[in-house]
C-alpha cells in the first residue's frame, strides 16, 4: 500500500503493510535541496506518528540556521560579494561623512588586507576575533582596536540596511575592549617650548602644537579649520561642531594671534589652514590626521617617549596630550571647572574634573580661612 501523508503533522507519512503492520516514515531537504525519506520505525515494534515528529524535528533542528534551511545558504554562499565591494558603496555613499579619507585609509591600511577579498556571506566571528587579538598583539591601544571592529560592522550594518546583503552581522559576536581614556601625561610648560623649538623648521606641524596648546581644540577640530574661521576682528577662532556638540569659539592668544596672521595671509576664506599637499596641492581640502601625526609624533617620540610601550595610552606623548596639557595649565592658572569645560567644549563637567587640581598651598589658604 503506498504512504500516506499524516493529516496533522508535516513531513510525516505511514504506510500500512501487506501483513497488516504499519511503517512509520518522515521526509525533509537535504544541502542539496533533495527530498529524502527516513524510516523510523514499525508499529509492531513501539513506533508510532509521533516518534516521526520528533525525529523529523531533531533533523531540521540540525539543518536550519535561523529557520534557514542549508541548502538555501549554500545557494548564497554561491554568490561572492566581497567586503571590498560593500566598502566601496559604504566610503562612496557617505562621502559627507566627518573625516571621510581617513575612514577610508584607515579600512584600507588594516581591514581589506586581512577581510577585503572574503565572500562577506561566509564570513565567521572566528575569524574576526582573530583580527582583533593579532592586532592586540601588535601592541594597538584598545581604543584603534575597537574602532577597526567598529567601521567593519559599520561597513556590514549598512549593506544589510541598503538590502545589498541579508545577513545576521558577525561582527556583534565580538566585544570591544574596555577603555582606559584617562591620560596622566601632560607637558609642563618648558617641554611645550622644548617642543615648538623643536618644530621650528616644519610650518604645519609648528602651527598645529601652537593651535592646540592655546586653544585645546581636538586634533580633528584643528584640521577642519578653515580661514573664514579666524576672526582676527573680535580675536577668536571658532571650531566645527564635533562629537555631537555644537561649533564654539575660543579667544586667540597674542602669541598665536601673530602665526595665525602670517599663515592665512595668501589663503581664501574656503581654503584649510592645514590644506592637502600630497600628492597635489589642495587647499580646499585639508590633511589627514595621519598627515598630521606623521609631521609630530616623530619630534615627540624622541623628545618625551623613550623607553615608553608602543601602546602605553597613560603616560605616551601624543597630539591628544596637547589637549590635556591645555586644560590642565588652565586649572593651573585658577580657570574653575565650568571655564575649562566651555573652553575644552566638553558635553559633561564629570569629563572636565579630571583638570582641576587643587595644591596643598591653595588647599591650605582655604582651609585657613575658616572660622
Amino acid at each position: 500500500m503506498a504512504r500516506v501523508k499524516s493529516k496533522s503533522n508535516v513531513g510525516v507519512y505511514k504506510e500500512v503493510l501487506d501483513n497488516g503492520d504499519t511503517s512509520f516514515y518522515y521526509t525533509y531537504k537535504d544541502i542539496d535541496g533533495k527530498k529524502r525519506w527516513v524510516k523510523v520505525g514499525l508499529k509492531s515494534n513501539g513506533y508510532s506518528e509521533r516518534d516521526a515528529v520528533v525525529q523529523r524535528r531533531k533533523t531540521m533542528i540540525e539543518l536550519e540556521d535561523l529557520e534557514e534551511p542549508l541548502y538555501i545558504k549554500k545557494n548564497k554562499f554561491q554568490e561572492i560579494i566581497t567586503l571590498n565591494q560593500l566598502a566601496t558603496y559604504y566610503f562612496n555613499e557617505k562621502s559627507d561623512m566627518k573625516n571621510h579619507r581617513d575612514a577610508y585609509l584607515k579600512y584600507m591600511h588594516q581591514i581589506s588586507p586581512v577581510f577585503g577579498l572574503d565572500n562577506i556571506l561566509t564570513l565567521r566571528a572566528e575569524k574576526i576575533q582573530r583580527f582583533k587579538q593579532k592586532l592586540i598583539e601588535k601592541g594597538y591601544r584598545a581604543a584603534s582596536v575597537n574602532y577597526y571592529l567598529a567601521q567593519l560592522k559599520a561597513i556590514i550594518n549598512y549593506a544589510v540596511f541598503t538590502d545589498r546583503i541579508n545577513m545576521v552581522n558577525p561582527c556583534s559576536k565580538v566585544k570591544l575592549l574596555a577603555l582606559n581614556n584617562q591620560r596622566k601625561r601632560i607637558l609642563s610648560e618648558n617641554e611645550i617650548e622644548l617642543l615648538l623649538k623643536s618644530l621650528l623648521h616644519k610650518q604645519k606641524a609648528y602651527l598645529f602644537v601652537l593651535i592646540a596648546i592655546f586653544t585645546g581644540a581636538r586634533p580633528k577640530a584643528i584640521l577642519n579649520l578653515q580661514c573664514k574661521n579666524i576672526d582676527f576682528s573680535f580675536n577668536k577662532i571658532t571650531f566645527i561642531a564635533m562629537k555631537n556638540r555644537p561649533s564654539y569659539s575660543v579667544a586667540i592668544h597674542s602669541r598665536l594671534r601673530e602665526a595665525l596672521q602670517q599663515w592665512v595671509e595668501y589663503l581664501n576664506p574656503e581654503e584649510y589652514l592645514f590644506y592637502r599637499e600630497n600628492p597635489m596641492l589642495d587647499k580646499s581640502s585639508h590633511m589627514s590626521y595621519i598627515g598630521i601625526k606623521k609631521q609630530t609624533q616623530p619630534t615627540m617620540d624622541l623628545l618625551f617617549n623613550q623607553g615608553l610601550q608602543v601602546n602605553d595610552r597613560i603616560n605616551k606623548v601624543t597630539l591628544y596630550t596637547l589637549r590635556h596639557s591645555f586644560g590642565s595649565l588652565l586649572s593651573k592658572r585658577g580657570a574653575n571647572a565650568f571655564v575649562i569645560k566651555e573652553l575644552m567644549n566638553h558635553a559633561k563637567i564629570d569629563t572636565t574634573d579630571r583638570y582641576v587640581k587643587v595644591t596643598n598651598q591653595e588647599a591650605k589658604k582655604y582651609i585657613d580661612a575658616i572660622l
